[in-house]
């Protein structure tokens, strides 16, 4: 699967753009604030219908106007789709596909596969358990259609069940049987999650050990483990004994959106003894792992997106990296840089075939 091209329309700080891509590498080159990043993410949108870095799509729209528009054109053997994704301020975003609408947006995920690496990835090692949860779900929902049904389902009971315990303590009244409706069909979503999401991190660990050795060149016994409420566990009995505690602090205290992934680095955990260094380094491989899974559950590649993944990093390692990218199979893959003198060297070095993007202000020059 590729992309062929781009049109931007009112998109962050595209005015009106259009970019034609090359099949295997693709650098965007140019000053930090000048829109490169905006590329990248334009990219992701198409793929998966929102942004990697702004949680609503308003946030997306070019200041002083009130819509954004991003057309691509994706080639896959002798297939061409065209997707059209536009929002106005103050509406529903719309995705057509081929000159259809889609009816719900989440028809959109898994047609075109995407894996965006990009520098507060690294904020996933260090922050809360909802990252590295996303970090689970983005990788099973583009391959994985009943996984993510059952993940929306399960999310809506959830709120659902919270916006209950919350009401039921405001009014100091309580429905059991009102509760216990919402609460019961919880049950097998949170159960075929928990069995998919324990799968993968299985399938996971191989590829990821193989992937921070080739990426870091060092003999740290690197690890992942899943942490589930449900390991050992059914959903109902949880619920049950936890009642009590949950009406108190009105909230749900068991189930999947509790699930966590733990990294290690020699058996302790990564983000008290890892440097920046290794914790980059485990990113990336985390990263790239992501990519070799969606391939291999899907049976074809993703665009690999990389933003700004060469800061403070020498000529030699840069070197490494881009030549694991360009012979490691990836694909399709978009890089952005700071320094272009840098990439036309090491890619001319390593006789890659590639187009570069110069962007300044939001223009292409």
């Amino acid at each position: 699967m590729l992309l062929s091209t781009i049109k931007l329309t009112h998109f962050r700080n595209y005015e009106s753009e259009y970019l034609s891509f090359h099949p295997g590498m693709n650098a965007l080159v140019g000053l930090n604030g000048m829109g490169k990043t905006n590329v990248l993410d334009a990219v992701y949108y198409l793929c998966l219908g929102k942004s990697y870095f702004s949680s609503g799509d308003r946030m997306v729209i070019m200041q002083d106007r009130d819509f954004f528009r991003i057309e691509g054109i994706f080639n896959a053997d002798a297939d061409m789709d065209m997707v059209v994704i536009k929002s106005q301020s103050g509406s529903r975003k719309d995705i057509e596909i081929s000159g259809k609408k889609l009816e719900r947006i989440g028809d959109h995920v898994g047609r075109f596969l995407t894996v965006m690496i990009a520098p507060a990835d690294i904020q996933m090692m260090l922050e809360g358990s909802e990252e590295r949860r996303n970090f689970i779900n983005n990788t099973i929902v583009q391959t994985d259609r009943s996984y993510l049904e059952d993940l929306i389902l399960y999310s809506h009971l959830l709120k659902r069940r919270n916006a209950l315990l919350k009401s039921f303590a405001d009014q100091k009244h309580f429905d059991p049987l009102l509760l216990e409706s919402v609460t019961t069909g919880m049950y097998i979503p949170a159960q075929h999650i928990y069995e998919v999401r324990k799968a993968l991190v299985s399938q996971m660990l191989a590829i990821f050990e193989e992937t921070y050795a080739d990426i870091s060149g060092h003999r740290e016994k690197c690890g992942i483990v899943y942490q589930s409420q449900l390991d050992g566990n059914e959903l109902s009995a949880l619920m049950d004994k936890n009642l009590e505690r949950d009406r108190f602090l009105t909230r749900t205290t068991q189930g999947i959106h509790k699930d966590d992934l733990v990294f290690t680095m020699n058996g302790e955990p990564l983000k008290n003894f890892a440097s920046q260094g290794q914790l980059k380094s485990f990113v990336l491989a985390l990263k790239l792992t992501q990519y070799k899974l969606i391939e291999a559950n899907s049976g074809r590649k993703p665009i690999l997106l990389l933003d700004d993944i060469f800061d403070k990093l020498d000529q030699t390692r840069v070197k490494h990296l881009l030549t694991l990218l360009l012979h490691g199979n990836f694909g399709q893959v978009f890089i952005t840089d700071t320094n272009e003198d840098r990439i036309k060297k090491i890619l001319d070095e390593i006789n890659s075939d590639y187009r570069i993007f110069t962007v300044s202000n939001g223009k292409i020059i």
